[in-house]
Order: C-alpha cells, then sequence, then structure tokens
C-alpha cells in the first residue's frame, strides 16, 4: 500500500470501495432499488493523513493513533512514524496545525498555544473518528493520542478538554507550556495512561521541567509511566518509536486481562 496517500484516498477510495459493496446488495423486490448503504464518510478537515496497517482485516477493532506533528511539522509525518511503531498493529490519523509563518511557509506549520483552538479542534477531531469508524473497525476504548514537541502541548490539552474520547497520551520530547494543565483541578483521568518522556524538547523555561510536567500529570489521577530518551537505548527514533508500541500493547494486554 502506498502510504504518502491521505485525503484523496481517504474520501475517494474508501468511498468508491462502498459503491462497490452497494453494487453487491440485494434488490428491494418493492421498489426495485439496491438497499441503501451507511453515509458517505464526510471529513470535517481538510489536511488529514489516514494510515491503514498492511493486512487490514475488518472484522478486528483496532487501536487509533493521533499523531500529533510537533512546530515546523506536517501531518505527512505520520507516514514516516506509523511503519516505525508497527505496520500491522494500528490504525494512524495526524491532523496539519493550522498556524504557518507568510515569510517562511516552507518552515512547516505550527501549533497556537490557545485553549479556545483545542476546543474546537477537539469537537473536529472526535467528528472526524465518527466519520472514519463507518469504514473502518476502530476500538472506542483505544484512542491514544501521541506526539513530540508542541504535539504534546496539543495532546495534553486535547486529553484535559475531552477525557472520555481518549484512552490515554504518550508525549516524547515534549514542549509543554505553563497554560496546559490549568484544567487539572476539575478533571480526573484515573484509568487513563500517560507515557511522558524525561527528555523535554525546550527545558529554556526553568518553570516547565520534566519533574514539573511529571507532578502535574500526577495530580490528574492518570496511571504514569516515563521513558528518558536521553538514554543510549532510547537515544534512536526507531527505538523510541519501538518502545512506544511496547507501551501500546501493554495496555492492550492489561485490558484483556481485566
Amino acid at each position: 500500500m502506498d502510504y504518502t496517500q491521505r485525503l484523496k484516498w481517504i474520501e475517494n477510495v474508501i468511498n468508491a470501495e462502498r459503491a462497490e459493496l452497494t453494487q453487491s446488495l440485494p434488490v428491494d423486490r418493492m421498489t426495485g432499488n439496491r438497499c441503501p448503504s451507511d453515509t458517505l464518510i464526510k471529513l470535517p478537515v481538510k489536511h488529514v493523513s489516514l494510515f491503514r496497517p498492511e493486512k487490514y482485516e475488518s472484522g478486528y477493532a483496532y487501536p487509533l493513533v493521533i499523531w500529533l506533528h510537533p512546530d515546523s511539522g506536517s501531518e505527512h509525518d505520520l507516514h514516516e512514524i506509523m511503519p516505525q511503531i508497527s505496520l500491522r498493529n494500528y490504525l494512524g490519523l495526524s491532523f496539519r496545525a493550522p498556524a504557518i509563518d507568510p515569510a517562511a511557509p516552507a518552515n512547516g506549520y505550527h501549533w497556537p498555544d490557545s485553549h479556545l483552538f483545542v476546543k474546537q479542534f477537539a469537537d473536529n477531531l472526535q467528528q472526524t473518528v465518527q466519520e472514519l469508524k463507518k469504514v473502518l473497525n476502530i476500538h472506542e476504548g483505544r484512542i491514544y493520542l501521541a506526539g513530540t514537541g508542541a504535539g504534546c502541548s496539543v495532546a495534553t490539552k486535547l486529553l484535559l478538554q475531552a477525557p472520555r474520547f481518549f484512552a490515554g497520551a504518550a508525549l516524547l520530547k515534549g514542549h509543554f507550556n505553563k497554560t496546559d494543565f490549568q484544567s487539572t483541578t476539575s478533571v480526573s483521568l484515573k484509568g487513563k495512561r500517560i507515557l511522558v518522556d524525561h527528555r523535554l524538547a525546550d527545558d529554556s523555561d526553568s518553570q516547565i521541567s520534566s519533574q514539573w510536567v511529571t507532578r502535574m500529570w500526577e495530580s490528574t489521577g492518570a496511571d504514569m509511566q516515563a521513558v528518558n530518551s536521553l538514554k543510549a537505548d532510547l537515544n534512536n527514533e526507531s527505538e523510541l518509536l519501538s518502545a512506544l508500541d511496547r507501551w501500546f500493547m501493554e495496555g492492550i494486554s492489561t485490558a484483556w486481562l481485566v
């Protein structure tokens, strides 16, 4: 499969597959028409990338990894990231950040530090997932946020904004803002899984340290686990993403045991 395909593949190919399915539906004897299929998917945002695993099995409910790219990245990063996590175990979804520097458009896209933006983004994200569920088997209890850099700040706000929708978040080499956790006093994340990297993308703000970020997450009641990408065995990106795969699978194994 060509993993560089994105929105055009999502809307055109999946809808084409559904059209083919419609051709095979039984004919209604009263009207002579074929029984209608489900509504075609209508994505609420334009700049989306989707990763469908090799040998996709429609009868299996897949975990969904929602990848939030760092500043200067784009939704296309998903197709480099997901194969390094796993080619078979997960569906992947990514969105383009909305801001760009007009003076340097080649520098990629940036996330605004705005709770108002995240509120709207959370609504669009959830609508997108609901639309994709019409044609892809997504496990409702295994929708994870994951990202690096400023994507971790957005993931934090999203999880605190809509805790019931997500199973947790994996935050690697994160960049955080003091305002990310302003909702922690009113939100309980008990039962949610959080993976936090002790290595931050930017520690120039002395008030934001890995210890501070860990304390903030602990205050939510989430199930915390830490990694340290500064260590030799995780310093390589592929090794760190393999560790992310193991963390996802641990959550699935725990759910089976329960």
